[in-house]
């Protein structure tokens, strides 16, 4: 797993200013974790940072100081074999990044916090301990693609509602493999902007209730061309005009007045 930090005019959405690095202004909290591996052998960790930063800036891990001053400059370290839950921040202004997929350290392994996290393709994919339900603050930055996000999550953001998506073009598979536990109607809360690709496996063990109940939510203020093809709902659905009469309605008026494209996701019957 690697983090990656970016200084960024617009970054700095924590609020107020943490202490410790010897008065140095920073964000706070930015991003709080548990090193802990699951099964309690200590591993380590490493902290990298993207070339579009600018440099020199500071990250604290605890009330640690690491200056960075180039890409060239890591920051590593041991897990705790009991584990203590620990804030990294940075200099104000700087944001973190999550790389998943990539390889890398396996030493993170429960996210607390989203203060100033960019979070995009597979953000959560090395995580060890999928639960996020305890997570009630919200990214600093949603980036364009978010695939694969979420994937195999036991417990979702209680504010996840809230996220704002419509920059988002590809969602696809990005509750692939969560619980059905996990997943509610709080997505009908998102507004989707013109072309957004829903994807396969998106919202496949959302219940029919909470999927007419979204269908209903999404009529309001879309975006075009939404496409839904994909069996975002883990495959067709069958869903009963006469149980969601305000679902169909909603399905119609998405295809009629926004263009929407649901192919086969939803097959309506009496």
């Amino acid at each position: 797993m690697f983090i990656a930090v970016g200084n960024s005019i617009n970054g700095g959405t924590g609020t107020g200013t943490g202490t410790g690095g010897g008065g140095s202004n920073r964000t706070a909290p930015v991003f709080q974790f548990l090193l802990r591996p699951i099964d309690r052998v200590p591993k380590f960790y490493q902290l990298a940072f993207t070339s579009q930063s600018v440099f020199p800036f500071s990250v604290f891990i605890g009330e640690t100081e690491y200056v960075i001053n180039s890409t060239a400059d890591i920051v590593s370290g041991q897990t705790s074999q009991l584990g203590v839950p620990v804030e990294a921040s940075v200099s104000f202004g700087a944001k973190f990044e999550l790389f998943g997929g990539r390889g890398g350290s396996v030493g993170i392994n429960k996210i607390f916090r989203f203060d100033n996290l960019i979070v995009g393709l597979e953000t959560f994919s090395e995580i060890e301990d999928k639960d996020f339900s305890g997570v009630t603050t919200l990214p600093a930055q949603i980036l364009d693609d978010l695939t694969n996000c979420f994937s195999d999550a036991t417990g979702l953001p209680s504010n996840i509602g809230l996220w704002k998506v419509d920059g988002v073009t590809n969602f696809s598979g990005m509750f692939s493999d969560v619980l059905a536990t996990a997943m509610s109607d709080a997505f009908g809360q998102w507004t989707f902007g013109d072309s957004a690709i829903i994807g396969g496996a998106t919202f496949e063990n959302i219940s029919d209730t909470d999927l007419a109940s979204c269908l209903v939510q999404w009529e309001a203020n879309q975006g075009s061309s939404v496409d839904l093809t994909g069996e975002p709902f883990g495959g067709p659905r069958t869903l009963s005009e006469t149980t969601y009469p305000s679902a169909k309605a909603a399905y119609d008026n998405l295809i009629t007045n926004n263009s929407w494209s649901f192919g086969t996701s939803i097959n309506w019957v009496p």
